[in-house]
């Protein structure tokens, strides 16, 4: 969805990127998971 990001990423940081073949799919399921775990992830969300 963002043109040429994952170039950028690996140029930035060395790490091998891979884009995924429906990137939408994978937000949805990553939201979900991060989701399901809120009571171990609530720190990372929490705007304090």
């Amino acid at each position: 969805l963002l043109r040429d990001l994952d170039r950028l990423l690996m140029e930035e940081t060395g790490l091998p990127v891979i884009v995924a073949e429906d990137p939408l799919t994978c937000v949805v399921r990553g939201s979900g998971m991060a989701l399901e775990r809120m009571d171990k992830l609530g720190s990372i969300f929490s705007y304090e």
